[in-house]
């Protein structure tokens, strides 16, 4: 069974976020990922577990919107999600969701909006997931074809 906590930044639970870091970077899948180092954790942060083993996790960041967007205007609260991480083994089994659903319950009532960018290899998968499951808003794509 899974639960969903909000993350103390003990050493223990410091190293695992990293080491998870790692995994993700290993897969491959999402361009110019590298693994996480302690200062780069934020909180509020989740955490789902399977017992013990953390299994995912999502953290982001609150900032003010400097310029108006179509989606926002100047001086709107708004919070980043930075990652979101589910174990190979554990997607597709709404884990990722339940993270989402925790951070979201957590920030809503303080922001304007939530965002985030990714820039995953698996685009189908990430947009199915964020628009039709999580209720999010297409804003923007940003594509690039290397030439050499």
């Amino acid at each position: 069974m899974i639960r969903i906590e909000k993350a103390v930044f003990t050493d223990e639970v410091v190293a695992r976020l990293i080491e998870l870091s790692k995994v993700w970077e290993a897969e491959q899948c999402t361009f110019g990922l590298e693994p996480n180092e302690r200062a780069d954790l934020k909180e509020p942060c989740f955490l789902a577990y399977d017992g013990d083993l953390i299994v995912g996790y999502v953290f982001g960041h609150f900032y003010e919107e400097e310029a108006k967007h179509a989606f926002s205007h100047k001086g709107d609260r708004m919070f980043d999600v930075d990652e979101l991480y589910v174990i190979r083994e554990y997607r597709s089994q709404g884990v990722g969701k339940m993270l989402f659903e925790a951070m979201e319950k957590e920030v809503g009532d303080q922001v304007d909006a939530i965002t985030l960018a990714t820039p995953t290899k698996d685009w189908h998968r990430i947009l199915k997931f964020y628009i039709e499951e999580m209720g999010m808003t297409f804003y923007n794509a940003f594509l690039f074809k290397k030439t050499r």
